[in-house]
């Protein structure tokens, strides 16, 4: 048997697992693991700081599954844009870094005696829905995550489809719009989908036209404009809400035709949506699949399934422990 250990860093939190036997992973139901940490980032971002937290944190979860450290690999899926096949982040906005050799530092404050595969968080999660998820039985998947922001991985005749660079399926930072009046991203470029409907920038935009004099049944749900969410959006949409369904006509068309373009591109046998952004919001929701049905390619929607992810939170650590395993 092969432990193993996986851990989704994203802009928020730390997650880690360790299982005891990599082999298992890739079963219905997926074993649950050894044992778990979880951990806020907090403010100190710094990569050197950040690495030396992981390395105490991944012997920790390790010390408590009673699994010897030597040789365990480790599989990280982090919330960045990735360039090579070596770990190094181009571009995370959500922590802050650019140009940041993350795979080199892990693998040198752990001795380098660690195998240590670094994937960005949606490639891992799409990995994990293929191997342990909805994705098991074929081998051409889509997966799309619209949460905070909007990820995609791609699995293509069997393998996780990287990019020449290590940076492709950003489907977020498809540009909807050009301009100087185009919405701003963190990636530091505008118009990208994710800046009109990725849930932080959603939530970020309507309480500032909430509070600038826009009205919504969404306020009086809230309970103030500060406490709006896409959630509360999405049931003032449900009542008919003018501002939430006008809202909803302007951005679901957008992620509509992006994730049709993407189909029509790539003809995946399945697209597996999830994020809360898709999983908590059935309007918004319902306004993109339409869009979609609208501008998808028909030879390749034809025999598309469309699924929900099944994985659920632990998607990322399944996938990126699977990744390191393999």
């Amino acid at each position: 048997m092969t432990a193993v250990v996986g851990i989704d860093l994203g802009g928020t939190n730390i997650r880690l697992a360790a299982w005891p036997d990599a082999t298992a992973l890739a079963s219905q139901p997926v074993p649950a693991p050894a044992a778990t940490r979880r951990e806020e980032v907090g403010s100190e971002r710094a990569p050197e700081a950040l690495v030396d937290r992981l390395a105490g944190l991944i012997d920790g979860v390790l010390d408590e599954a009673g699994i010897d450290s030597t040789g365990v690999p480790v599989g990280v899926g982090i919330a960045a844009m990735l360039r090579g096949t070596d770990g190094t982040v181009a571009n995370s906005p959500h922590l802050g870094w650019r140009d940041v050799p993350f795979g080199a530092l892990l693998r040198e404050r752990l001795g380098g005696q660690r195998h240590v595969r670094v994937a960005n968080d949606v490639d891992a999660i799409t990995y994990g829905e293929w191997r342990a998820g909805a994705g098991m039985g074929t081998n051409d998947i889509l997966g799309v995550f619209v949460g905070t922001g909007i990820g995609a991985g791609i699995i293509a005749a069997g393998r996780l489809l990287s990019g020449a660079f290590g940076c492709a399926a950003e489907l977020g930072h498809v540009k909807v719009t050009t301009g100087d009046d185009a919405r701003p991203c963190a990636c530091g470029l505008r118009g990208c989908v994710e800046a009109y409907i990725g849930g932080a920038y959603l939530q970020r935009r309507a309480r500032a036209e909430l509070a600038g004099g826009a009205h919504s049944l969404a306020e009086r749900l809230a309970g103030s404009v500060d406490a709006v969410t896409p959630g509360h959006l999405d049931a003032a949409a449900f009542e008919g809400d003018d501002y939430a369904l006008d809202l909803y006509a302007e951005v679901a068309p957008l992620l509509g035709v992006v994730l049709a373009n993407a189909v029509t591109v790539l003809d995946p046998a399945r697209l597996i949506l999830g994020g809360g952004m898709l999983s908590r919001t059935p309007v918004l929701r319902a306004h993109v699949m339409a869009a979609f049905d609208i501008a998808v390619n028909p030879p390749a929607a034809a025999e598309l399934e469309v699924l929900d992810a099944a994985l659920g939170d632990d998607a990322g650590l399944v996938g990126s422990a699977l990744l390191a395993a393999n």
